[in-house]
């Protein structure tokens, strides 16, 4: 069976043709991956942020925190055809009406294994869901867990060392799952700039605030 292609760009996003992920990672030729921030809003109107814990078998980046669904877009699909990746990865069927677009952005990354040149369309959504609701994908997801907004933006504007986080993983035995808590350092998350993740969490402070972001598609 030949593999899945994704569509190829060049470097002003302009579609050039197609590939395999295999031979986009090990040419560094540039694809789109999706990726969607997921938030809850308290009682009091507090954000929460969904961040994901990516299996410990992963190649790149393993037991580190991430954003909460992310892949790559298939040959063909449009940027919000990437929704699928949140029922896939974390068992919520959402609709592509609920997605807010925050921005497009850039990802390089290169290792001794592979070149990974990748355009992210990045949205936001919003749910009402809790942890009981959520079926982890075995190969992607070890837990995910549930961060104050303040807490994320004080971490990385360097305030405050470590934050606390209560989340869901799965248990030792992989037959079910667990609630587990605990304090995280920005060692514990996936290594972006820091600039990223304040641009990330700034832009949904702006949403909880009433500022809808003006990304296009």
């Amino acid at each position: 069976m030949s593999e899945e292609l994704i569509d190829i760009y060049d470097e002003n996003m302009q579609l050039i043709g197609q590939a395999s992920k295999e031979q986009a990672h090990r040419e560094g030729l540039w694809h789109k991956a999706f990726r969607c921030w997921i938030i809850k809003k308290d009682k009091a109107n507090n954000c929460k942020v969904w961040m994901q814990l990516r299996s410990k078998n992963k190649q790149l980046y393993p037991n580190l925190l991430a954003t909460s669904a992310a892949g790559h877009l298939k040959s063909g699909e449009k940027n919000r055809d990437g929704i699928r990746e949140i029922e896939e990865e974390l068992g919520l069927k959402i609709d592509k009406e609920k997605l807010v677009k925050l921005f497009t952005g850039k990802r390089f990354y290169r290792d001794d294994k592979m070149i990974d040149n990748e355009f992210n369309p990045t949205y936001l959504c919003e749910i009402d869901k809790d942890f009981q609701s959520l079926k982890l994908q075995p190969e992607e997801v070890d837990g995910i867990f549930e961060f104050d907004l303040e807490d994320l933006l004080n971490l990385f504007n360097h305030k405050v060392e470590k934050i606390y986080s209560s989340g869901l993983v799965r248990s030792d035995d992989k037959q079910g799952t667990e609630l587990k808590t605990g304090y995280f350092w920005r060692k514990d998350f996936v290594p972006h700039e820091d600039d990223y993740y304040q641009k990330v969490f700034t832009t949904i402070k702006r949403y909880n605030e009433g500022i809808t972001p003006q990304a296009a598609e």
